[in-house]
């Protein structure tokens, strides 16, 4: 039995520094015995409990310093907007949709209480009742509307993760995701309050481009060089042998001279070559990295005579969960772009051709 409710009403959101984006719910677990429990030398451990969980929901948003820190060059404010309107959604200050794992601590880790809501707030209360023992709770918020990552594996703590589709071209994730893990000990005649924060696990990446110079038919973005999963019960990501290449959104500036594009994906490697994955979530696959790049961004500009000029971005710095990194370029007559950034390398091919076909899930 379950009730709920949740509420709208305007919570300003927690700023801490640079530490990381996060979601904090702070569980307030108040616990009355059963009338029906002796507290006589007896196994209690089955013995029911009311749990009373009252959420108190508020997002430490960084996205005005990313914002900031990114494009305190741009003078534009059609351009600025723009970005912060396709950004909002992502690092917001609300939880659309929560589930709530509690999982054994004991044998093969199967879940014996699961939750889901849909909350649209940042405020929420409602109240379980759960057997008295010991629980591994796992809690993500977010992924309702994300429409390319899912949940698999979430009957057991150990095998939980987020998936995104086996393509080698995937659109980028619409919703900033958020997870936790946390030991809960439910104990006879205790109080307790339980602080659990919720940390983002996807990132975004937005590239400005100055295309004044170049006479464009058509203008392609994508990105490469980013996790494929996401494993909530160690916190680990997951490196497909082949990293997925990620479709950018191209974003309306109100300029066709000066174009942006952005994507929402896992984090990038911390470092080059190969890295292995974590083997709690399944097969022993690995990223084959390069000596330089960490993860990249690929231009490909068809200009009016039909010709294609690809431009790579190779980026040297990592791009970790919960941070926003934005690039600036500036396009030649040639369709070659020259990054702006010390970090960003280049390597352009004029008149590109496809190898081949890129299968993009709708």
């Amino acid at each position: 039995m379950t009730s709920m409710r949740h509420d709208k009403a305007a919570v300003s959101p927690c700023f801490r520094g640079l530490l990381p984006l996060g979601l904090v719910l702070c569980l307030f677990a108040l616990l009355s015995l059963s009338v029906s429990c002796s507290v006589i030398d007896e196994d209690q451990s089955d013995c029911g409990t009311e749990l009373k969980l009252d959420y108190d929901l508020c997002l430490e948003s960084t996205l005005n310093i990313e914002l900031q820190n990114e494009l305190d060059r741009q003078t534009d404010p059609k351009l600025l907007k723009a970005i912060r309107d396709y950004m909002s959604p992502i690092f917001s200050d609300y939880a659309q949709d929560l589930d709530l794992s509690f999982y054994d601590v004991q044998g093969d880790s199967a879940r014996l209480h699961h939750e889901q809501h849909i909350v649209n707030a940042n405020e929420v209360s409602y109240t379980l009742y759960m057997p008295r023992r010991n629980y591994m709770h796992t809690a993500f918020a977010n992924l309702a509307d994300n429409r390319i990552v899912t949940i698999e594996g979430s009957d057991y703590c150990h095998a939980s993760r987020f998936k995104q589709p086996q393509s080698d071209t995937v659109r980028t994730q619409k919703t900033g995701l958020f997870s936790a893990r946390q030991k809960v000990g439910l104990e006879q005649g205790e109080e307790k309050t339980i602080y659990v924060h919720l940390y983002m696990v996807n990132c975004a990446a937005g590239l400005i481009l100055d295309t004044s110079e170049a006479k464009l038919k058509d203008l392609k973005v994508l990105a490469k060089g980013f996790a494929s999963g996401f494993c909530i019960a160690d916190s680990s990501f997951v490196f497909a042998k082949t990293a997925p290449v990620v479709l950018a959104d191209k974003i309306d500036t109100g300029n066709n001279g000066l174009q942006c594009f952005c994507t929402v994906n896992f984090p990038s490697p911390r470092k080059t070559g190969k890295l292995s994955r974590h083997a709690s979530c399944g097969d022993d696959s690995s990223l084959s990295g390069d000596d330089e790049a960490l993860w990249r961004f690929i231009v490909r500009a068809t200009l009016e005579d039909g010709t294609v000029t690809e431009s790579v971005l190779g980026v040297s710095k990592p791009l970790d969960a919960g941070r926003l990194k934005i690039i600036h370029a500036k396009m030649g007559g040639n369709g070659g772009l020259e990054p702006e950034e010390q970090e960003v390398a280049v390597s352009i091919t004029l008149d590109w051709k496809e190898a081949g076909h890129h299968d993009i899930p709708l």
